[in-house]
């Protein structure tokens, strides 16, 4: 049966287990020396477990990457987070009077899973299954200054930041210092920038252990939602993203009471 296994393969997965557990991360050299390997198959196994978003590199270190976790997190957990945050989103949506949405980090984009419309009648918002791009939206936004700020150039090597509108940010310096924003507020703004004359809120959902694994917004008309009511909107955004963190939290520990 091992004759058919791919060398590649085994070494990568030793490399995943291996940095699991490591919570304070590897370097390549310290990497090298635990599995063993050349200095060029352990480069291109962590460029390309990089590229994949199963690991991540900070600084000179590596950890298990955002995607990696979020398969994890799905396997052992199923759809709890997302059963958790559909009465906060709906909160949100009532209390802000916009369109409310959840969504996730997938493949490179942000995905859109719950959706509730605002009360009124005027309404921007996109549907469960979108993919939104993430250097121009909010959700995305909150994803790359959380998850995978290091790894910009990584990510877009190979791709251009698409101009969406005359205000979409189109080159890596200028998201770096926006998303530097996005880290010191605790939230990111689509200020017209997927869409023009639409504006969008998003701020960070942590699970039990603190990782980002979510992105709760609001969308709305720029008509209605003026830039000066930004902080304002932050603020509220924020408590529903903090809220769906806490109930999280407290499942979380009642079932390792039951366990234990």
């Amino acid at each position: 049966m091992e004759r058919y296994l791919i060398p590649g393969v085994v070494h990568a997965c030793d490399l995943i287990r291996m940095l699991a557990k490591h919570d304070k991360g590897m370097t390549s050299q310290q990497i090298e020396i635990a599995l063993a390997l050349p200095r060029t198959t352990v480069f291109r196994l962590l460029r390309t477990l990089c590229a994949q978003q199963m690991i991540e590199k900070r600084e000179k270190k590596y950890f298990c990457g955002a995607d990696l976790m979020n398969i994890g997190l799905q396997i052992i957990n199923s759809d709890r987070m997302h059963q958790i945050a559909i009465p906060h989103i709906q909160r949100l949506a009532l209390k802000t009077g916009h369109t409310a949405h959840l969504a996730v980090p997938h493949h490179g984009t942000a995905l859109i899973v719950e959706v509730f419309d605002s009360p009124h009648p005027l309404k921007v918002a996109s549907r469960p299954g979108m993919r939104a791009l993430m250097h121009c939206s909010s959700t995305g936004k909150v994803f790359l200054a959380f998850l995978y700020y290091d790894n910009l150039d990584l990510m877009f090597e190979s791709k251009e930041l698409e101009k969406l509108t005359s205000k979409t940010i189109s080159d890596i310096p200028s998201l770096r210092k926006e998303l530097q924003g996005v880290m010191a507020l605790g939230y990111a703004v689509d200020d017209q920038e997927y869409n023009m004359d639409v504006r969008c809120v998003a701020a960070p959902v942590r699970d039990n252990r603190g990782v980002v694994v979510a992105a709760v917004g609001i969308t709305a008309p720029a008509t209605s939602f003026s830039k000066s009511q930004i902080p304002a909107m932050a603020a509220q955004v924020k408590e529903a993203a903090c809220a769906i963190y806490k109930d999280t939290y407290q499942l979380a520990a009642e079932q390792r009471i039951k366990v234990g």
